[in-house]
């Protein structure tokens, strides 16, 4: 028989025991089947308290009943009242529906009964009724993380800074702290874009803040690491050859490098990495890697990046020293260039480590690719020797050094001796006692060669001199390895512009430039302003110079060296004599030395026959032989050559002012003469 059924048929004797109420017998047990006393000690006991039921006090949980109404909870199973139990399938107790709600049960889904809002799974309760969770009910429910944001159910915002969250992916833009279980606050380097970037970690107005690499997000080009903004995608723009900027491989802007942006070679004195890099194929680490005529493409400094008007080791030498291969645009010649320095010895050796020691063979071949150059022109004069049996004729181009020692024509030969047919005193010729001014310094192993004693001042030194000494030929081939051509007539005297010197039209005399610098009568020339001089120009009167006395000598770099072995100090390194300098400027800058230290050769060759005679080796068999006009020796006569021009003033005292187009022979040494490049002003 179900409870309920038994608690509509008590027994009488059940019912008087409710009317007379519970006993309060001692050992009387109210729970006991019938209501007897308990055991005490073997004993029935009397009753403990008074009954319960539903005529008296509801039972409570664990009393007897035979129906709900005997039971506080009003549930009666087994004759035994039941505390309330969510999954007894009955609304009872407190609940607000079946076996939830109130303060016991658990709370109620969504469509269940409710009072309040703790009697509901979402929290919800609206008109008696539990409402599903929403994304703006106030609530965090559902599978929200925090208030009405995070999960998924509701489709609820993400959160922000300190709501909470078990993953990123419940965060408005931030990280997760999935220990802390709260949405971190945004930073800079969260890996998200967020407060002012413009990409992830990267952009905005905030300094600090890394610029945004290609394909990150930009609201300018200020956002981008060194790459436009697309305004369009609102995307930082792959580097290009044409954006302005120096960015992908790029040596300098928009120029040198290869992929990605594969942009031009640069111009000299932009920036590089390598030669290829450069349209001059010249990259120099002396200049800072700067593009540059080859001839300073070298990490040496020695006449690279030592010209100027204070002497090497001196203070303030290096911030006033600067490139020897500086080129400057002509005044009216302007889509030509001149050279501001005249052609150093460590240039040239630069040349001839590079193209060296087979000259010809790099003059042949370029003369080839070059058939309308200067050098072409040169290298192709017909020439002969002499021999009749059998007949040999040849071109200029044979006469260039083709192996570093002991051949004809060999370097040592060209750069160390005099091998034409002049004498051994003039300048070319180094050894003890010899009056000696030759500039391209050799190791003792090559001076061994002709019998020479090692020189006596370090290479350092002889490099930053200008070269002399070498033939107006290997000029030329200088040249045109270096970019351009042997200067013209034309070019110096566009720079040197129409007054008689380069500066004006008065002479500033010595010790302004390198003029006439030596003993008194040296070389047989009279010095203008040495106190010995009887003939000394009224002009030299009462000049400070004048207290330098007998010696004659106003510059000497390095001091105190013997010069019966060198006289090579008494030439100053290009640019030391500052007054040498034009009147006309490029680009504020002058042309230094244009009228003193070395005459120079020009490029204005014309077809005089002109003899050489090489003393370099034995004659040729059969070939027309020659005698040194002083000193004696042998050697082949060669004919047919043309000679070259010849512009300013040398250290020794000769003066060819404004320049004749014709001079001495393109085989002739001198110690006296140098040299300087014309160049196309585009590559600049």
């Amino acid at each position: 028989m179900s409870a309920r059924s038994r608690a509509s048929r008590l027994p009488l004797a059940s019912i008087a025991l409710l009317l007379l109420g519970c006993s309060s017998t001692p050992g009387v047990d109210p729970e006991a089947p019938d209501g007897g006393a308990a055991e005490v000690d073997g004993s029935v006991a009397p009753p403990t308290g008074p009954a319960c039921g539903r005529l008296t006090t509801p039972c409570a949980e664990g009393g007897a009943c035979e129906g709900a109404q005997d039971c506080e909870s009003k549930l009666c199973v087994d004759a035994k009242c039941k505390g309330v139990a969510p999954a007894d399938g009955t609304k009872n107790g407190d609940e607000t529906d079946v076996d939830c709600g109130g303060t016991a049960a658990p709370a109620c889904s969504d469509g269940k009964g409710c009072k309040v809002a703790s009697d509901c799974t979402s929290g919800v309760c609206t008109a008696g009724v539990c409402q599903a969770p929403t994304a703006s009910d106030g609530v965090q429910n559902g599978d929200e993380t925090g208030v009405d944001c995070g999960g998924s159910t509701t489709k609820a915002p993400r959160c922000p800074a300190g709501s909470g969250c078990l993953s990123d992916a419940d965060c408005d833009n931030v990280l997760c702290d999935t220990t802390q279980k709260k949405c971190k606050a945004a930073a800079h380097d969260d890996g998200i874009k967020n407060l002012d970037e413009t990409g992830i970690d990267c952009g905005g107005p905030t300094p600090t803040v890394a610029r945004c690499a290609t394909g990150q997000g930009c609201a300018a080009d200020t956002d981008c690491d060194n790459v436009l903004c697309d305004k369009g995608a609102s995307l930082c723009a792959a580097p290009t050859s044409t954006d302005g900027l120096k960015n992908g491989t790029e040596t300098d802007v928009d120029c040198g490098g290869g992929a990605p942006t594969n942009a031009p070679k640069c111009a000299i004195g932009l920036g590089c990495a390598a030669n290829a890099d450069c349209s001059s194929d010249g990259c120099s680490a002396a200049l800072g890697n700067k593009c540059s005529p080859k001839s300073c493409a070298t990490a040496e400094t020695a006449g690279i990046k030592t010209c100027g008007g204070i002497e090497t080791g001196q203070a303030g030498a290096a911030a006033a020293q600067e490139s020897c291969c500086k080129s400057l645009v002509l005044p009216t010649r302007n889509t030509r260039r001149l050279d501001k320095y005249e052609i150093t010895s460590g240039r040239f050796r630069a040349f001839l480590t590079s193209v060296g020691p087979n000259v010809r063979a790099w003059v042949t071949a370029y003369a080839a690719a070059n058939p309308g150059s200067q050098l072409a022109s040169l290298a192709s004069t017909p020439i002969t020797d002499g021999t009749t049996t059998p007949p040999t004729a040849s071109t200029l181009a044979t006469l260039y050094p083709n192996a570093d020692r002991f051949v004809a024509h060999s370097l040592t030969a060209h750069m160390t001796s005099d091998i034409d047919n002049y004498n051994g005193i003039r300048g070319c010729y180094n050894g003890d006692g010899s009056y000696s001014a030759n500039t391209y310094w050799n190791d003792a192993v090559h001076m061994a060669d002709f019998g020479l004693p090692p020189r006596s001042l370090p290479r350092a030194v002889s490099d930053e001199k200008p070269l002399n000494c070498a033939m107006p030929i290997m000029f030329a081939a200088f040249c045109a390895w270096d970019g351009g051509e042997l200067a013209l007539l034309a070019d110096f005297q566009d720079a040197w512009g129409a007054t008689t010197y380069p500066w004006g039209a008065a002479d500033i005399y010595r010790p302004k430039y390198n003029w006439c610098n030596g003993p008194y009568r040296n070389g047989n020339f009279t010095c203008q302003c040495s106190v010995l001089n009887p003939n000394r120009p009224a002009s030299c009167q009462g000049q400070t110079f004048d207290a330098i006395g007998e010696s004659g000598v106003f510059y000497e770099w390095p001091r105190n060296t013997d010069r019966s072995k060198d006289n090579e100090p008494l030439i100053a390194a290009p640019g030391r004599m500052v007054d040498d300098a034009t009147a006309l400027k490029a680009g504020g800058e002058s042309w230094m030395d244009l009228a003193g230290n070395l005459a120079e050769y020009t490029g204005d060759f014309n077809s005089n026959n002109q003899t050489f005679c090489d003393l370099s080796v034995t004659p040729n068999a059969g070939a027309t032989t020659c005698t040194r006009s002083q000193g004696g020796g042998t050697g082949t006569l060669y004919t047919g050559l043309p000679r070259s021009g010849i512009v300013g003033s040398t250290w020794e005292g000769h003066a060819y002012g404004r320049g004749r187009t014709s001079g001495f022979a393109v085989t002739f040494q001198y110690g006296k003469f140098g040299a300087r490049c014309a160049r196309p002003a585009a590559p600049f």
